[in-house]
């Protein structure tokens, strides 16, 4: 018996609640799908996250341990010229000449100011804020208010931000202090502020034209600011030419621009 021939769909036609159904799953297929795909991505990130942590953290202990190192190597031999010169200035070695009891005081107040600036080479990064020390100099030596004693300064700082690290009550105070020094001098100043070359200290000087020699407690004060700001102070007689404050650049956080 001869077949005749017949079309057969196969599976059977679906009804219209299935087809909602197998809508529904398929779409929710894609989702899992697309969720699956973030997961491994995520992953990925993930153990690349790590192996970036771990790089950071053999970083940072060797960091640690240069540090120590240099810590080291620079505070041993300032330490054992600081112990000698005490010992002669107490008259450990004989009696001292008076020029030389200069010499001696002057390279304890060198070692002094080095030892700052050790200090706040390897000191540890801290969250603290950043000064523009220009609008404060203008300020505080160059009084616009009636009744502050006006005292004949000239002026001259960079044209750029003179960005120094540390909190702003202690900047203001010590150009408040410095301030009120050349006030009580009464005598002509010039302020001066640059950069000392790649040393990455600010020199702010201060050169009184005659006057009074600044009394021995400002001269306290001003060293104990300066040093509370990672920084130094250099004398009259070790420059020859006015006050030189040495206070640390930095030049890694923006600030905000002040007119010059």
């Amino acid at each position: 018996m001869r077949r005749r021939p017949a079309l057969l769909v196969w599976p059977e036609r679906l009804t219209g609640r299935e087809a909602r159904v197998l809508a529904r799953m398929s779409a929710f297929g894609a989702v899992l799908l697309a969720a699956h795909a973030r997961e491994s991505d995520a992953a990925a990130r993930h153990v690349q996250l790590l192996k970036a942590q771990r790089r950071l953290e053999r970083r940072v202990v060797n960091q640690e341990h240069r540090r120590s190192r240099a810590s080291h190597d620079l505070r041993t031999p300032l330490m054992v010229i600081k112990g000698y010169v005490d010992m002669m200035l107490k008259g450990t070695a004989g009696g001292l000449t008076a020029p030389i009891q200069r010499y001696l005081e002057r390279l304890r107040r060198s070692a002094d100011d080095q030892s700052a600036i050790i200090e706040r080479r390897l000191a540890k990064v801290q969250d603290e804020g950043v000064e523009d020390l220009r609008p404060m100099l203008r300020t505080a030596f160059i009084p616009a208010t009636r009744g502050q004693r006006a005292v004949d300064t000239t002026m001259t700082l960079p044209d750029r931000p003179v960005a120094v690290p540390g909190p702003r009550d202690d900047v203001e105070l010590l150009v408040r202090s410095l301030a009120r020094a050349v006030a009580a001098s009464g005598a002509p100043a010039a302020v001066r502020v640059e950069a000392a070359g790649d040393a990455g200290v600010w020199q702010l000087r201060v050169n009184i034209r005659g006057g009074k020699p600044l009394p021995e407690k400002t001269v306290t004060l001003l060293r104990h600011l300066t040093q509370r700001l990672r920084g130094g102070l250099s004398l009259p007689e070790e420059t020859g030419n006015g006050w030189v404050v040495h206070l640390p650049v930095d030049d890694t956080v923006p600030v905000a621009p002040h007119e010059s």
